[in-house]
């Protein structure tokens, strides 16, 4: 809703449905600051407001108005007071009634682009400063505002004052719920100190898990570390088991080197024997004795077998890169391996010590329980609110008491306490029992316990 409409719904009757059964006297409220109501043609504009600005044009000669839709629309004034419109440019907008922006906004837009007609601008406040509503009230935070709100309004709008509670104090039940937590958190740091004992045999190849001190008395530990050794194999022979492979084929690629070497020292022979035969071939074609074709035939033979050779050769290399890649593997799962047990040492090591401080406010709790007693604290009644207004002026920030039908302005902070324990004016007094919560109908509670340590084992 735009600020140049009225307040349509105020809100009075709500407010009394919610608050009319609390008492109130005026004569106790301290005299409100000087404040009127926002009128929007004065009220000076601050940041985080929303506006609606429309700029158009009039042209005397074809005697129409065009609008700059381009130009027109909502805009907020930031953090720093100014407001930013194309073509305008940046304007401070803080601190400016409505009035004053248009006129601003106009002069740059004359100064920057000029204009052969009457250039119009025209400001709106769509969106004030919320109001901000704390303390006793059901969802205290920032309450929009609407011109001519008050402060009832708005503690209406923020659910109205809180209502009377009934607080149980922290008895035997509480203890029983800290002593059950403590447990549970004893068995969580059992279970993270048998898999760091686990982790920590893994890291140093240990065959067994150690004893752990800390759990040498406890009866579980036997299952947790047996549990965790059942881990501990499976990860051992997972691991084993690559490995295996792993030299498993560097057992088949060196068998494979060694029948390669083999042949490539043959087929060596085999090639020495072909290439002097060729010699004593072209010997004899040189002189005659002989045919140029068994020349050829001993030439192509010696170029078979220097392929083969090569064929062998390249063979035996690439199963050595097989070997070579092997090795690497098998140093890729053990680095693997130890730099995920490191991990997850350094993870249970801090769930370890978040258990621990746990565990030691639990039994803090437990401690404090039992020496609290037990029982409820219900209000009887409640005195009159007392509601502070809290408002930045050109002087800086002002606090006073005011009484429910001050008018407030945005940004106004309201606080609103609800004294207890003692009489309010014009109001009922406040006065505490206490109900056991094992006999409701008694009207006092069993003497508060001494502050008792946890059982045995729990510490």
């Amino acid at each position: 809703m735009r600020s140049v409409c009225c307040m349509r719904d105020r809100l009075p009757f709500l407010a009394l449905l919610l608050f009319g059964a609390l008492p109130q006297d005026s004569a106790a409220q301290t005299a409100p600051p000087q404040a009127q109501a926002v009128q929007v043609e004065n009220y000076h504009l601050g940041p985080r407001e929303k506006l609606f600005i429309r700029i158009g044009q009039w042209d005397p000669v074809s005697q129409a108005y065009t609008a700059w839709p381009d130009v027109s629309g909502e805009y907020w004034v930031g953090a720093d007071g100014i407001v930013s419109i194309p073509m305008a440019g940046p304007v401070q907008a803080a601190g400016l009634t409505v009035s004053d922006l248009s006129t601003a906004i106009l002069t740059q837009l004359q100064t920057r682009i000029g204009g052969t007609g009457e250039i119009d601008a025209s400001v709106e406040i769509i969106e004030y400063r919320p109001v901000y509503v704390m303390g006793e009230v059901q969802t205290p935070g920032a309450v929009a505002y609407l011109p001519g709100m008050n402060v009832i309004e708005a503690i209406g709008l923020a659910g109205g004052f809180r209502r009377a509670e009934t607080a149980f104090l922290q008895g035997d039940r509480s203890a029983l719920a800290s002593l059950g937590a403590h447990e549970v958190l004893r068995l969580d740091l059992m279970r993270q100190l048998a898999k760091m004992a686990r982790l920590q045999a893994e890291l140093d190849s240990r065959p067994t898990i150690p004893a752990i001190e800390d759990l040498a008395n406890d009866p579980a530990a036997p299952a947790l570390l047996a549990r965790e050794m059942d881990i501990k194999d499976a990860r051992d022979a997972e691991v084993a088991s690559q490995l295996s492979q792993i030299a498993g084929l560097e057992t088949l690629l060196a068998a494979e080197i060694d029948r390669l070497g083999k042949q490539i020292t043959l087929r060596g022979e085999q090639l020495e024997l072909a290439q002097a035969d060729l010699a004593n071939t072209s010997d004899l074609v040189e002189r005659g004795l002989t045919t140029a074709s068994r020349r050829m035939d001993l030439q192509s033979l010696v170029a078979d077998q220097e392929v083969r050779l090569l064929e062998l050769e390249t063979a035996r290399l690439t199963a050595e890169q097989r070997v070579n890649e092997a090795g690497a593997r098998r140093l890729d799962i053990l680095n693997s391996r130890k730099r995920d047990i490191l991990d997850a040492l350094a993870v249970a090591e801090g769930e370890v010590a978040a258990l621990r401080a746990r565990m030691q406010t639990e039994a803090a709790l437990y401690a404090e329980a039992i020496s609290s007693g037990e029982g409820f604290v219900t209000t009887e009644g409640l005195a009159a609110p007392v509601i502070e207004l809290t408002r930045k002026g050109a002087s800086g920030l002002t606090r006073a008491e005011v009484d429910r039908a001050e008018a407030l302005q945005p940004g106004d902070v309201v606080e609103v306490r609800l004294p207890l324990g003692e009489a309010g004016p014009g109001g009922r007094a406040i006065t505490q029992s206490k109900v056991s919560p094992f006999a409701p109908n008694s009207a006092s509670v069993s003497p508060a316990a001494p502050a008792a340590p946890l059982p045995e084992g729990h510490d």
